[in-house]
This record gives C-alpha cells, sequence and structure tokens, in this order.
C-alpha cells in the first residue's frame, strides 16, 4: 500500500490555495450524487489524499465586508484536473462577492442535481461524479441587511477563464487594464478560440488584453467568458471604482532658457486645473508646500529650498484651491546659481523642479521640470578693418576688438603671425593684451604691420590670436604689400 500511496501522490497537482481563494479560508464539501460509488476499500485512501491537499485550509470561515452599493455575487473557479480522486473536484471562490454589509452566507447550487450547499465562507470545493464536464453554477449571497444577489456561469472542466486587472483600486475616469492571458484550456482538441468581456455597466468589450474605464464610482461585476468549441465558460470579480482623481497639471516655468554667469533665475512653478471640480492643498507647518529642487547635468541635487528632516517648523494652517479651469501660480524662485554651500555653480544645463513637501511624515512628490542653460564665459575677437593694402616703406593699423560673453571677465592675452613665411614678410608690432571687466565687457588695441624697401610684394594672411585660461580664439586679416 504504500508503494500505492507514493505513486498516486505524485498525481496531486501544487496548488497555492492563496491563489485559488485570497484572504479567504476554505470550507471542503463532499457530496455524492446519484451516479457515484465509492468503493469501501478505496474510500479510506481517496479521503485521505483529499485531506493532504486540504490539510493547511480551515473548515470555517468569517463573513466579508466589501465597500459597493448594493450585493454583488462573482466568482471564479479552478478544476483539480491532476487530483488522484474519484469524480471531478473544482475549487470555487466566491471572495470576489461584494456588499456594503458583511455576507453572511453563500448558496452554491452546482448544477449537478446535487442539493444546494449553504456556507458562511466564501470558498467551497465540489465533486462532481459521472461523465459530464460541463455545469451551470449559480451562486446566491446574502448580506447582514438582508440583501441578496444571485449569478449563474458555465463552468467548463478542462478550461478555466482567469484574469486580473490593474490598477486594483480605480477612479471614475481612470484607464482599468484587464488581462486574460492566464486563462487555460487543458484540452488540446478545445482551444480557447476568443475572450468576451462585460464590464457591469452596460458596456463589453473583446480580447486577451483590453482596457476600459467606469464615468461613475460605486461597485461593478467584470465578467470574463472564454469562446470554445465545447462552451463558454465564464468567472467573474468585482471592482470598486471610487472617486475621480483630481487631475492637475503642472509646468515649471522660467523668463529664459539660457543664462550667463551669475545671472540671477527666475523660475515659477504653475498648475492648471482642467476638472470639473476644485482641487484643494491644505498645508499645517510652515516647512510645507510647494518648492523647488535643482539638478545639474549627472543628476544631482545641487540646490533645493525643501527644510531638511527635523527642521524647526511653525505651526502654521495654509490653504491653497484651484477652481476648475483656473491656472495658478504655486511658488516662485529667484536662484543666483549658488548650491547648497553658496558657491557659484559651473556652466552647464540644470534640471529646476517644482516639488509638493509635506514635513510630516516627510515626503517630497517631484511635480514638473524644466532644463536650463548657464552658458560659459567667453570673449570674441574682431578686427577693423578686415583687409588692407599698403606699399613698400610704408605700414598700416589695424584695430583689434575684444567682447566679453556670458559675462566673461578677465585678461585676454594677444599675439599674431603672418604666413607666407617668405624672406622678407613685413614686420607685426607686439599686440597689448586687454582686461574686460564687468563696468567695461569691450576693450581694444592695436596691430601694426610695417614695410621697407626689401618686403617682397604680395598678399599675407594675418592670424589674431586671443588667450586667458582654456580659452583659446582666432581671428584672420589679410594686408596686401604693393610695390608703389
Amino acid at each position: 500500500m504504500g508503494d500505492t500511496l507514493r505513486n498516486e501522490l505524485t498525481t496531486i497537482p501544487c496548488l497555492d490555495p492563496s491563489e485559488l481563494f485570497p484572504s479567504e479560508k476554505l470550507i471542503f464539501r463532499l457530496s455524492t450524487p446519484t451516479g457515484i460509488s465509492l468503493r469501501p476499500q478505496s474510500l479510506f485512501r481517496d479521503l485521505f489524499l483529499i485531506a493532504l491537499v486540504f490539510a493547511s485550509l480551515s473548515l470555517v470561515s468569517l463573513p466579508k465586508s466589501h465597500a459597493g452599493s448594493s450585493p454583488l455575487a462573482a466568482f471564479t473557479y479552478e478544476p483539480c484536473v491532476a487530483c488522484a480522486i474519484p469524480g471531478n473536484a473544482v475549487f470555487f471562490n466566491g471572495n470576489w462577492s461584494t456588499s456594503t454589509s458583511s455576507i453572511l452566507s453563500y448558496i452554491w447550487d452546482f448544477g449537478d442535481g446535487s442539493p444546494p450547499v449553504k456556507t458562511n465562507g466564501s470558498s467551497v470545493t465540489h465533486l462532481y461524479g459521472g461523465s459530464t464536464n460541463q455545469w451551470i453554477v449559480t451562486l446566491k449571497i446574502q448580506d447582514s441587511a438582508g440583501q441578496t444577489d444571485t449569478t449563474s456561469q458555465l463552468v467548463l472542466f478542462y478550461a478555466v477563464p482567469r484574469f486580473t486587472f490593474q490598477p486594483t483600486n480605480p477612479g471614475a475616469g481612470g484607464s482599468i487594464v484587464f488581462n486574460a492571458s492566464t486563462s487555460i484550456s487543458y484540452d488540446s482538441t478545445n482551444p480557447i478560440k476568443g475572450y468576451e468581456w462585460s464590464f457591469g455597466d452596460g458596456t463589453s468589450g473583446s480580447g486577451v488584453v483590453v482596457k476600459h474605464f467606469y464615468s461613475a464610482q460605486g461597485s461593478y461585476r467584470i465578467l470574463l467568458t472564454l469562446i470554445t468549441s465545447s462552451g463558454n465558460p465564464s468567472a467573474s470579480k468585482t471592482l470598486t471604482v471610487g472617486p475621480a482623481t483630481p487631475i492637475i497639471t503642472y509646468s515649471v516655468v522660467t523668463d529664459k532658457d539660457s543664462y550667463v554667469i551669475r545671472e540671477t533665475v527666475h523660475a515659477k512653478l504653475n498648475a492648471t486645473n482642467p476638472g470639473t471640480q476644485p482641487v484643494t492643498f491644505d498645508f499645517t507647518d510652515s516647512c510645507s508646500g510647494f518648492q523647488f529642487e535643482i539638478y545639474d547635468s549627472t543628476g544631482s541635487l545641487v540646490f533645493t529650498n525643501v527644510p531638511p528632516p527635523f527642521a524647526p517648523c511653525a505651526q502654521v494652517f495654509t490653504t491653497i484651491t484651484i477652481q476648475p479651469g483656473q491656472t495658478v501660480t504655486l511658488a516662485s524662485l529667484d536662484w543666483t546659481q549658488v548650491n547648497t554651500q553658496g558657491k557659484q555653480v559651473p556652466s552647464g544645463p540644470y534640471t529646476i523642479t517644482g516639488v509638493l513637501h509635506y514635513e510630516s511624515p516627510y515626503q517630497t512628490t517631484r511635480l514638473a521640470s524644466k532644463t536650463i542653460n548657464i552658458l560659459s564665459p567667453d570673449f570674441q575677437l574682431t578686427a577693423n578693418p578686415a583687409s588692407l593694402s599698403i606699399s613698400r616703406t610704408s605700414s598700416g593699423v589695424f584695430t583689434i576688438t575684444v567682447s566679453s560673453l556670458n559675462g566673461f571677465t578677465g585678461t585676454v592675452n594677444l599675439s599674431a603671425t603672418i604666413l607666407p613665411a617668405v624672406k622678407h614678410p613685413p614686420t607685426l608690432s607686439p599686440v597689448a593684451s586687454v582686461t574686460l571687466t564687468s563696468a567695461n565687457p569691450t576693450g581694444t588695441t592695436t596691430l601694426t604691420v610695417s614695410t621697407n624697401r626689401s618686403t617682397n610684394a604680395g598678399t599675407y594672411t594675418i592670424t589674431i590670436t586671443g588667450t586667458t585660461g582654456t580659452i583659446t580664439h582666432s581671428i584672420s586679416a589679410t594686408v596686401t604689400v604693393t610695390n608703389k
């Protein structure tokens, strides 16, 4: 007997009861309708195998309460296709039923002629006999207010409708994804040909994965029906839809997109209410509210006006209400391009992010962002004239102008070279450096080109180079030497 028992144990499927009956305890009921006879010699063995499957499950379940406008009966099922017992065992889960009051009883009619079964728990197992593999199963629930609801669904032993939905706690108007991809047919000759949905609000859909939204809050019964050649089995669940989630559109705006070094950045966090209901924010201390965070190109936080945890906060009550169709400025920031240590930040891109901050409990939510650029300080060179013509034994003068770009200040060292490098080219005077300040962002100097009797006639290119630190710029000018 030991070998036989071990062999049959291997046929028991690895079922997780928590998946079949979420948050519920199971009531197991064995009925023997007409046509089933249990052999005395195997009765003990069969009951022992069944007990092994459900050993961890209690025989009692407490009444449940759900949010909803009225009772809604709903159930799913799982056949035990590999159970080593006579007949066909099917696990039924009515935990998806819902009511505003406690559900006191579940009455199951298994559709096989056996007497209805009344339980106070939402889960039950039924053992079917005979050769029939499909039944119309009816569940009737009654709550503590005396209200009832009934649903009937076709159960097909070798095809199981299964589905999930996300989010599990949606608001009215929000998109919900229903996914039936885990549905299965255990019979290769009877594949699933289609998926039909009833959303409980008078609308329907089809497909393995569908999207739907509910226009009003309340509880709805979702029914998934599989289309097969042998019948169309169904499973149902209930979904409670909450009130519409307030929709606020946030944006960060700045007075410019690019700034020179040390220039103040003026930023605002704006909010628009495109909905039909006012949206209100309540704050109870001086540290909470709408604020800003600024990040560099690596994603590192360089500046924020959000108070740190445990900062001393005065008890101040503030309410901000945004009416439908209204756009308001929630917060403003004048950033002087300093980090949290008060030091000037380097040039580059920075992302200004508006946030909603609560001090207790401490949490910060990012709302909207905008990237600005702090431009690198630079300078520009120009030569006037761009070209000149001189005769032998005479000279000419170029005026070199150095201009500040992006707030540049400092000294620019200047030099000049001439090409082609013939035997007797024109000679170039030294070029004096130019110092630029905030008060004097433009400076000039001169370059003199001289010739003598031996200077070769022709056209020469003069390159004028300005250098400061790591910044170098060059410009070109031409001089033509004539014989006269």
